[in-house]
């Protein structure tokens, strides 16, 4: 099932031409806004059967200003051999819409199915079409189906540097506010240049791609990002930008130099790990430290395998939690275990000292391991966040104990 149109606020001369509407068409001498209301109770292939209903309808759908192309992989055939087949459907399906399109202006353009450079051409056709209607968000989510692994050379590449400045359309991404690239070939220097001329740009997203992206490198360019998130990008190296109204920041991936620079208003994190294996956690905190006074919100994800198990330990026991960090409302820990443990951790129960953890209220805990890190885990963070009220369903049990231990004591 693909998703509903949204409402349009743009108005398409076509449809409003002075064709005869005849007076029992009720429909059709409703006022424009009320149309597209309509028109946005209805899927894309939905709304382009309107076309019949009269002369008014013909042209309607070609104005809607949000485009959302998606097939869910669970509703296609589950069958690999038969992707080509279905690709070709999809990117019909999308030239055809983009190709008939009438409206001035788009908001949302948004293509989420299973496509790599193969169908560069077509891909490209898409990316300028929306920049030539000035779209303010652009999302690109190519991620493979069926748990497919791909090579990042496999993988579409952004057009910026090579096919989009040649085609006087750089102008036209001044209204881009949000972008989502997902198993899509981004170099650094793309980067930075959609951060140096979309100065609009608020949101950013980069997952699982770029061969070639190393670094951001933009400490002198007051950039109006409010969410950045960058995940499985395994040759990033460095980001150093300049994010005064940053809000959000998520990476996940090996330790990079990070500098997020004058971000006072950051007020939630979200590290891991992915499947880089090694010491993160001393690392980020270190980097971030200066941005930690705002904070109220962070999330651990760790894939921990032999022998980083200590960076769970060092997150849960608070080593090197920075002092500053007192406006921390929620904190989160998601990980999971990529082989069995070995009797080496299977070993007495250790009480840790450490900062408290004086505005902590939740704390979402999923993924136990059975071992004494767990009950170390718990009784650390319990005994030493004062206003502590939800622990959620995945603690263990002596968590809990102490929670009603202490109420009972405070009662």
């Amino acid at each position: 099932m693909e998703p509903a149109l949204k409402s349009c606020k743009h108005k398409c001369s076509e449809v409003k031409g002075g064709e005869f509407i005849a007076e029992n068409d009720r429909m059709s001498q409703l006022p424009h806004d009320v149309l597209m209301t309509i028109m946005s109770l209805l899927t894309m292939k939905e709304a382009g059967k309107t076309s019949i209903v009269s002369h008014t309808w013909y042209n309607l759908w070609r104005c809607l200003p949000v485009l959302f192309f998606k097939v869910d992989p669970y509703s296609t055939i589950k069958d690999k051999l038969l992707l080509p087949e279905q690709r070709s459907g999809f990117t019909g399906w999308v030239n055809s819409v983009v190709g008939a399109h009438l409206g001035p202006v788009i908001d949302e353009l948004r293509v989420i199915f299973d496509l790599d450079v193969r169908l560069e051409s077509d891909i490209d056709k898409w990316v300028i079409f929306g920049f030539s209607k000035q779209v303010k968000h652009l999302e690109l989510d190519l991620t493979p189906f069926y748990n497919r692994s791909i090579s990042l050379i496999d993988c579409y590449t952004w057009p910026l540097d090579c096919r989009i400045s040649s085609l006087a359309l750089l102008g036209n991404m001044t209204f881009l506010r949000s972008l989502c690239l997902k198993y899509v070939n981004v170099s650094g220097k793309d980067v930075e240049c959609l951060l140096r001329v979309c100065y609009a740009l608020e949101d950013l997203c980069i997952v699982n791609g770029s061969i070639d992206w190393t670094h951001i490198n933009l400490p002198d360019l007051s950039l109006q990002l409010k969410h950045l998130k960058v995940l499985d990008c395994p040759r990033l190296m460095s980001i150093d930008i300049k994010v005064p109204k940053l809000v959000s920041f998520t990476h996940h991936w090996r330790p990079i130099d990070l500098h997020i620079r004058d971000s006072l208003l950051l007020s939630k994190v979200s590290i891991g790990n992915g499947e880089f294996q090694g010491e993160i956690v001393n690392h980020v905190l270190n980097s971030l430290s200066t941005c930690f006074s705002n904070v109220k919100f962070m999330s651990w994800d760790f894939m921990l395998d032999h022998p980083f198990v200590d960076n769970l330990v060092k997150v849960n026991m608070g080593i090197n939690n920075p002092p500053c960090m007192t406006n921390l409302k929620h904190m989160e820990f998601h990980f999971s275990i990529l082989y069995n443990m070995n009797t080496e951790f299977r070993r007495d129960i250790v009480k840790h000292k450490g900062r408290p953890l004086k505005s902590l209220k939740t704390l979402e805990h999923i993924g136990i391991l059975g071992l004494p890190i767990d009950i170390e885990f718990a009784t650390y963070v319990v005994e030493n966040s004062i206003m502590l009220k939800d622990i959620g369903d995945y603690l263990p049990f002596i968590a809990e104990a102490i929670v009603r231990r202490r109420s009972r004591s405070q009662g």
